[in-house]
């Protein structure tokens, strides 16, 4: 499929129902690594969809005429810095495009916005999360460079059972 039949819209309380089955496909990709038992036990309810639309940070993404998700991602922000909180593609939807194109959209809005960079957390042993960022231009931050909130979402995570040693702070200039 061509990158011109994904469509990236801002999210709707109609698309509700089809996130978390996305992010529930999407998590299945990690029975093998050891971050499997965190990721699956994160609740992504329909309050947490429903407060991001309304703030306004939840952004689908759809493929040709069919207006139902396929992909989303979510941000907010650490230490006056964008963040991405999350992305999901589908795997049915997988190697089309849609996780660049959701992350492309995120990263103009923050810059439209007014953001110098957009940060993420990921993990750094699997294809298609530290390499599959760093070939988009985001870099690993060394432990130097995290700030208190950046310290703080690793903490975080690390209290929800994430293998500490493979997680990464990524971050890419949008300057």
């Amino acid at each position: 499929m061509s990158r011109e039949r994904i469509q990236i819209r801002r999210g709707r309380r109609e698309d509700i129902p089809f996130l978390q089955p996305i992010e529930r496909a999407a998590t299945l990709r990690f029975r093998d690594p050891e971050a499997f038992a965190a990721f699956w036990a994160l609740d992504f309810s329909p309050a947490l969809f429903a407060h991001e639309i309304e703030s306004g940070t939840l952004w689908v993404a759809t493929l040709g005429d069919d207006d139902e998700p396929v992909g989303f991602a979510f941000t907010t922000v650490i230490d006056g810095v964008a963040h991405l909180d999350e992305i999901d593609v589908h795997p049915d939807a997988s190697g089309q495009g849609v996780g660049s194109a959701l992350l492309e959209r995120v990263a103009d809005e923050a810059r439209a916005q007014g953001y110098e960079a957009i940060t993420l957390s990921t993990l750094e042993d699997v294809p298609w999360n530290a390499p599959y960022y760093e070939k988009r231009g985001f870099r690993i931050l060394a432990a130097s460079e995290l700030t208190p909130g950046l310290l703080e979402l690793l903490h975080h995570e690390a209290q929800s059972g994430f293998p500490m040693h493979l997680r990464v702070i990524l971050r890419q200039e949008l300057v």
